[in-house]
């Protein structure tokens, strides 16, 4: 890839061709309980290259604003947020949640200003305990649907609530979890009889490292599966997928479905969400931490209210992710600590904030990335040239799947298995059968 078409895929900032295509689609901002109180206290939040505030007012209506006052330029962070809105402490200018000025205490008589200045805000909407907005040029009664994957549409006690940052580019970042290959050398133990990873497959990935990839286009991203021997006559095949414009999902974990969402702080931040859930159960306090097999022995760092203040594993770059080369030699293949996002940053992290893709030698074990990227960057130009709508926008049941595996018998169709593995956990809306000449109400 040319210098030009790593910056191409990697700028999110406003007016960018990928930034344009990001902001096309509900992103996820946090969990309602993130901002359960109303009035509460206002947070500061870091998306797409924007430095945002966001509150729940007297209504429970959640608000997401430019942090800087129109007035003068005072951050919103300082803010009040009292009676129906959030009001800067710098001159009293008060807003709502869509950015009307409702009150300007500094100014004699009524200012006609009032009426014409506005915050620049972006649309919110809560559903299943996730609060979600919108940063593109829709508006109103044309705003898409919500996103309708198994993760979204799960209730919040079935859901797990882990998210993290990682300090480097979300592209660099979100290849790692597309990429099948480095599972058996990254995530691999030493010590023969070393506890599975996961579940009771994962073995099979040490055993054979070099993965058969067949990789094809969905209608809204990639997806392939990864197939290895076994010692029998099955063979061994791990479904990845990836979906636009910034979801990826792997098999479960822990006996609950996967997702990642690699939501782009900036250029050089992303936060991770573990949008881990059950369609079965209700998880019990620590499934929905996310915390066990996740976050390792030394934790995260206190949280702070900075724009990059939540989400901070205590292994980084700065301490060389607690490296540890007597561990390394008898433990792990790392030397770090078992759980492997903190493997995954050490590696990601060290290619330095936007990887130099003119650097790269690509193999067949990167076709799947290599996929991904071009579907990113075809979505982000027929938007920006043709004004295509993006797959996926008005049409949430696309999401309808997630990562899988599976033993199939050799010479078998792992496409079929694994349609017949989602025909179980996404089964079609039921038909609504009437008796003989009746017609349904209207």
């Amino acid at each position: 890839m040319d210098e030009a078409g790593n910056l191409y895929l990697t700028n999110v900032n406003a007016g960018s061709p990928m930034g344009g295509l990001l902001r096309s689609y509900w992103i996820p901002l946090c969990y309602s309980e993130e901002l359960s109180e109303p009035d509460g206290t206002p947070v500061r939040v870091r998306l797409l290259g924007e430095s945002l505030v966001a509150f729940r007012d007297t209504e429970g209506r959640v608000g997401l604003l430019d942090h800087n006052c129109p007035h003068r330029g005072a951050s919103f962070f300082y803010g009040r947020n009292e009676e129906g809105g959030l009001r800067c402490v710098y001159h009293g200018w008060k807003f709502d949640v869509e950015g009307k000025c409702l009150d300007m205490p500094n100014e004699p008589g009524e200012c006609p200003l009032q009426r014409k200045v506005r915050a620049t805000s972006y649309p919110c909407r809560e559903a299943n305990g996730i609060v979600w907005t919108y940063m593109g040029e829709r508006s109103g009664a044309d705003l898409p649907p919500l996103p309708a994957m198994g993760w979204a549409a799960a209730p919040i006690e079935r859901k797990s609530t882990l998210r993290y940052i990682r300090n480097c580019n979300w592209v660099q970042a979100m290849e790692g979890d597309f990429d099948s290959s480095h599972l058996g050398f990254l995530h691999s133990r030493l010590e023969a009889n070393a506890p599975a990873i996961g579940d009771a497959l994962r073995p099979i990935i040490t055993a054979d490292r070099r993965p058969l990839l067949e990789v094809e286009d969905t209608a809204v991203g990639v997806m392939y599966g990864a197939g290895r021997g076994t010692a029998g006559t099955e063979r061994y095949w791990r479904v990845t997928q990836f979906q636009l414009p910034f979801y990826t999902s792997v098999p479960c974990y822990g006996g609950l479905n996967r997702l990642k969402i690699w939501v782009p702080m900036d250029n050089e931040h992303v936060m991770i969400w573990e949008a881990n859930w059950s369609q079965e159960r209700d998880l019990t306090a620590e499934e929905r931490l996310g915390h066990k097999g996740r976050v390792g022995p030394s934790g995260f760092l206190p949280d702070t209210d900075g724009w990059y203040g939540r989400g901070n594993f205590a292994a980084r770059a700065e301490n060389d992710y607690l490296l540890d080369r007597q561990r390394q030699k008898t433990h792990n293949f790392t030397g770090m600590e078992d759980e492997t996002p903190i493997q995954d940053a050490a590696m990601q992290e060290s290619m330095g904030a936007i990887v130099d893709r003119t650097k790269e030698h690509l193999s067949a074990s990167d076709a799947a990335i290599i996929r991904m990227r071009r579907r990113l960057m075809q979505a982000a130009e027929a938007l920006e040239m043709k004004s295509v709508t993006p797959p996926g926008i008005d049409e949430p049941e696309l999401y309808n799947c997630h990562g899988d595996q599976m033993l199939v018998q050799e010479g078998g169709c792992w496409k079929s298995s694994y349609a017949a593995l989602m025909a179980q956990h996404y089964p079609p809306e039921p038909v609504l059968r009437l008796p003989v000449g009746q017609s349904p109400a209207r």
